[in-house]
């Protein structure tokens, strides 16, 4: 699974667990509907900017970790 896959999996994943509809987390986060249903698809490309408004709406975190 590549990267865009992974982290699409986890918000929506975590959408369905605080049990938000994506028109719900689209307002909260202030991201267009196309753009997050593009992100949990695995799809599109998305901005740190969006990437970080998401996460933050929903309680996540990411984290970089040096391979090796």
């Amino acid at each position: 699974m590549d990267l865009k896959s992974e982290i699409g999996l986890k918000i929506k994943q975590r959408r369905k667990e605080l049990g938000l509809e994506q028109v719900d987390l689209c307002e909260m986060a202030e991201v267009g509907s196309t753009t997050l249903s593009k992100l949990e698809q695995g799809k599109g490309n998305i901005t740190l900017d969006v990437l970080g408004k998401l996460i933050d709406v929903l309680g996540l975190e990411c984290t970089l970790i040096l391979k090796g």
